[in-house]
């Protein structure tokens, strides 16, 4: 039988800046193969401190993209037209909300596994059936066939380390759905090569990493304007706010801006590159903040991670660099990471609007030999020599094209669910009309990405970072 390649259907839940910006012209890009099935946000009129244009109505984004409009995604998982439909939604919204509509949209997931779940056993159960005096093995439990639902959540995964923890145990509840963060940076070819030269030993033991990130962002952090960005409420639009629960947590946070804002990248890219999930595990953490005159949001920091590993662990990074990446002409950020093993280290940084400012480089410790020392660039070597450009890559903020690495995963992942669920779909009709028993193979167990861990890690830094700040000391991860 012929394999049928359907067009993925994604939702996007936020219609602020950086959806009308990126990811809604990335997913049109991707056309004829996705569908943008709907766009949701509570506001019918979007707008951004960002933006030096208005943003679309709802109204103009649904005729641009010929979609459907919903006020909230509770509305839009309701419609029982079109939510069984969708195979991914994106989360762009405020970043105090990441939690309510990622936990909508797994207890989606789960819905459909448990509905798909109950229709098999009333069939005829999990373990075999006979038809047609022929006895044949149905899917295992965990391969129940239905539409999975992929999520790919812009970052931070949340602003509360409880929520982080929650969500990440609810993601891995359900590994039928690929959970994406959208740190590009940890997309990028150079973050897989710097992945499998740490996961395959060439580093020896991780014992000591340094990073610091600093951008020219003084225009977003010191603007009582970008409220979101600022405030220590966790924030939400008015809309919003009439849209969310009763229970919709508003304990003030410790603290907002560079750290919540931009050191998230780097702390995602590090522990996207240790790989493991017990290596540097936070344990405690020291900071100190100085802060923007005007909105008392955190503009440089300097921070210790002490790891249960016993890794030494150093962050910094600042707002302070004169220009700004979205000026003309623009000026990237300056971003460095120092990875340190005991048979070499890794070093990759650059400036990240240039990228011959720099490139992955390794270094091994091999003491009286030659070789001791001296620089290799793996991404110039080998096989990887004619896969991609060396040179320093990081962030992927990118316009134009079909959407950065991350994107590029979460709609695999939803092409690749699709395609197997309208064809297994299929072959069950086609066997239901010659009576005969379903044969699925019970090996099919594809993983996609899930980048909740990595999400609950720069959570947790980041949130003792404001607690240490605050109190003087060092505090314990919660």
């Amino acid at each position: 039988m012929a394999t049928k390649s359907p067009r993925c259907r994604v939702a996007v839940v936020g219609c602020g800046w950086w959806a009308q910006g990126w990811h809604l012209p990335h997913l049109a890009a991707n056309s004829p193969h996705v569908v943008i099935a709907a766009i949701v946000d509570p506001s019918p009129l979007p707008v951004s401190t960002l933006s030096s244009s208005p943003l679309l109505s709802l109204v103009e984004l649904s005729q641009r993209y010929n979609c459907a409009v919903y006020n909230s995604v509770e509305e839009m998982l309701a419609d029982d037209e079109l939510a069984p439909t969708l195979d991914g939604a994106i989360v762009a919204t405020s970043h105090a909300s990441h939690f309510q509509v990622g936990m909508a949209l797994l207890r989606e997931g789960v819905h459909r596994r448990r509905m798909a779940e109950a229709v098999e056993k009333e069939q005829g159960g999990t373990d075999s059936i006979v038809a047609a005096g022929t006895k044949k093995r149905l899917r295992p439990r965990h391969n129940i066939l239905h539409r999975p639902l992929h999520i790919l959540m812009e970052k931070p995964m949340t602003c509360n380390v409880d929520e982080a923890l929650d969500m990440c145990k609810m993601s891995m509840k359900y590994p039928e759905g690929a959970f994406v963060i959208n740190h590009t940076a940890n997309y990028r070819p150079q973050t897989f090569v710097a992945k499998r030269i740490i996961s395959s030993g060439q580093l020896g033991k991780v014992r000591h990493i340094t990073a610091t990130m600093n951008g020219g962002l003084m225009w977003l952090f010191d603007d009582k304007k970008n409220e979101s960005w600022v405030s220590k409420t966790p924030w939400r639009s008015r809309e919003e706010e009439s849209t969310s629960g009763a229970d919709d947590n508003k304990t003030p946070m410790n603290g907002n801006g560079y750290a919540w804002g931009q050191l998230a990248h780097i702390l995602a890219w590090i522990y996207a590159v240790l790989g493991a999930d017990d290596v540097a595990v936070p344990t405690k953490v020291f900071c100190t903040m100085t802060h923007a005159p005007s909105t008392g949001a955190d503009i440089s920091l300097a921070a210790v991670v002490t790891c249960s590993d016993g890794i030494t662990f150093s962050v910094s990074g600042t707002a302070l660099l004169p220009g700004s990446q979205y000026a003309d002409p623009p000026v990237g950020k300056r971003i460095n990471v120092e990875i340190f093993g005991k048979k070499g280290c890794l070093l990759y940084g650059g400036d990240d609007n240039i990228p011959t400012s720099g490139k992955l480089e390794l270094r091994r410790s091999a003491p009286g030999h030659k070789a001791d020392g001296q620089s290799e660039f793996p991404c110039s070597q080998g096989e990887a020599s004619n896969e991609l450009n060396d040179g320093f890559y990081f962030e992927d903020g990118d316009q134009d094209g079909k959407g950065p690495g991350s994107m590029r995963v979460f709609l695999d992942a939803c092409k690749s669910s699709a395609a197997k669920y309208e064809n297994s779909m299929a072959l069950l009709d086609k066997e239901r009309d010659e009576c005969t028993a379903t044969l699925v193979d019970g090996h099919d167990t594809t993983l996609f990405a899930n980048d909740s861990l990595i999400g609950v890690r720069t959570v947790q830094i980041i949130d003792a970072m404001y607690s240490s700040s605050i109190s003087g000391n060092a505090v314990d991860i919660k």
